[in-house]
């Protein structure tokens, strides 16, 4: 299970930090900040990898034995399914307190964090995600900056800045061009903030007009304006599950009954894998790993769905998700049915098989 999850884990939020590294590109967020967010990340990656892990555990070591008749010999010795479901069911309770610790606790903790430092970055002004070495269009949209270095103390080298003035997509733009060998950060006496520029070149004017004004300057000040950022809703993610109780909004009540089902559905999965894992030696271990996983997935997907569907209102919120753990339940008992139909017409199959060296 530990390496399943640690697989899965490893492709999961490679994915997601490549994500945060476009987002530190383009200057919405700062670079020193996205390891910390993936570190309070973790525990929601690990709300549905756990379960699914517990479940492709269950499947591979349980094949491995039904493929090396060790399975076959366990039986004989006295392991009946009833205790091996009870076996499984105890390990599922670990599980399950592990996923609800990381569920009803340890992501809502995590994801507050998250949402304290991404309000903390809303507030930085555009210069605050400036990257050295690299052209980049910041949170305006109308300006982009290069500088080739930039110091711990804000002092700045070889800093290009164009700016447009007018916003015209179907025609050249008036932009101002600013150059300058170096630069540093000021805080006027009102407590404004520049980029103070030294040394350079101001390029003010529409590209291919006449009408265009160059000025050489020993100083000249960028002003830095530090817009409000506009205020963030609570993500109900960030929500701790003992508030989610009192709270009677579609949203909350419908995340509260998905936390919950995370957990719910490990001991049915669990239950689920023993007799999906159940193959022939000829088989392999493999042969019944893809029904297993569609199944594993549909019930995350319905429980998906049932949670966006009580959010808007399309299931009543009295309902919740506990009718889909009904429904897998019952495919649950089916497939122990199944099994038991048919191990009588192996038998007979068996008899009538003809032995080696002999005819049909």
């Amino acid at each position: 299970m530990l390496s399943v999850a640690s697989v899965v884990l490893v492709i999961s939020m490679g994915w997601r930090f490549s994500g945060y590294l476009n987002e530190a590109a383009r200057g919405v967020i700062s670079s020193d900040v996205l390891f910390l967010i993936m570190a309070y990340r973790l525990p929601g990656f690990l709300e549905l990898i756990a379960p699914i892990s517990f479940f492709l555990a269950i499947m591979l070591s349980y094949g491995r034995l039904h493929v090396d008749s060790e399975m076959v010999i366990l039986e004989t010795s006295g392991l009946s399914p009833t205790k091996l479901v009870v076996m499984t069911l105890m390990l599922s309770l670990v599980v399950m307190i592990g996923t609800a610790s990381v569920t009803l606790w340890f992501k809502p903790q995590g994801e507050k964090k998250v949402e304290t430092l991404l309000k903390a970055q809303r507030d930085l002004t555009e210069f605050d995600t400036l990257a050295p070495g690299r052209f980049q269009t910041l949170r305006s949209g109308k300006r982009v900056t290069y500088t080739e270095s930039l110091s711990d103390e804000g002092d700045l080298s070889n800093v290009f800045i164009n700016e447009y003035k007018v916003s015209n997509a179907h025609g050249p733009k008036d932009v101002v061009t600013i150059v300058a060998e170096s630069g540093e950060n000021v805080v006027d006496e009102t407590g404004n903030r520049f980029i103070l520029l030294k040394n350079g070149m101001r390029y003010s004017g529409v590209p291919g007009s006449a009408d265009y004004q160059v000025i050489r300057y020993e100083e000249y000040g960028q002003l830095v304006a530090k817009a409000k950022a506009p205020a963030m809703s609570r993500r109900r993610a960030a929500i701790p599950t003992i508030e989610l109780f009192s709270m009677a909004t579609l949203t909350h009540v419908s995340e509260l009954h998905w936390r919950i089902s995370i957990i719910l559905m490990i001991p049915v999965i669990a239950v689920m894998a023993i007799p999906l894992s159940r193959v022939s030696p000829r088989q392999g271990r493999f042969t019944r790993m893809v029904p297993g996983l569609i199944l594993c997935f549909l019930y995350v997907i319905c429980l998906s769905s049932g949670r966006a569907a009580i959010e808007k209102a399309q299931l009543p919120k009295e309902a919740g998700l506990w009718w889909i753990h009904g429904i897998f339940i019952a495919v649950v008992i089916s497939l122990y049915h199944m099994e038991k139909v048919k191990a009588p017409f192996q038998a007979l199959a068996a008899l009538f098989k003809p032995k080696p060296g002999t005819s049909a």
